[in-house]
């Protein structure tokens, strides 16, 4: 065990400080490592997933994946981000006590599908740097 323990450190202390920042930071992201993308319910979009009309895409790398969270434009304002995963327990668990974020939907597959462009684009969020904001639709 404490070879192990000296072999992390060797290698811990043999890298770049950069590098070990970097890893750092896609464990348990600071405000900096955000990205985020303004997002608009379209005027004839039907598969809306949200009951606010607009609001943010937020990405960042959690345990070094990505983790894509909306932040709904409302008054009063959201107390906190909302994941949105394809991961339906994993989501509703994370989520648990927000309500009035997502329109009602019939089924899981109904849910799915409207929420999975979203997921889809904030992963290509986060393929950005830290730090971007996007207001229009590049991705």
């Amino acid at each position: 065990m404490l070879t192990a323990v000296g072999i992390v450190l060797a290698a811990g202390l043999s890298m770049p400080v950069g590098a070990i920042v970097a890893e750092v930071s896609d464990l348990i992201p600071g405000v900096k490592d955000f990205r985020m993308q303004l997002i608009h319910k379209a005027k004839d979009e039907a598969d809306w997933p949200f009951v606010a009309e607009s609001g943010t895409l937020l990405c960042a790398k959690v345990f070094n994946k990505p983790a894509v969270y909306f932040v709904p434009k409302q008054v009063p304002e959201a107390t906190r981000a909302f994941l949105l995963d394809t991961d339906l327990l994993g989501m509703s668990l994370v989520n648990i006590g927000m309500t009035n974020v997502l329109e009602p939907y019939g089924s899981l597959e109904a849910l799915l599908t409207r929420i999975t462009p979203f997921v889809t684009m904030g992963r290509r969020l986060c393929a950005q740097p830290p730090g971007t904001s996007l207001t229009g639709s590049e991705l």
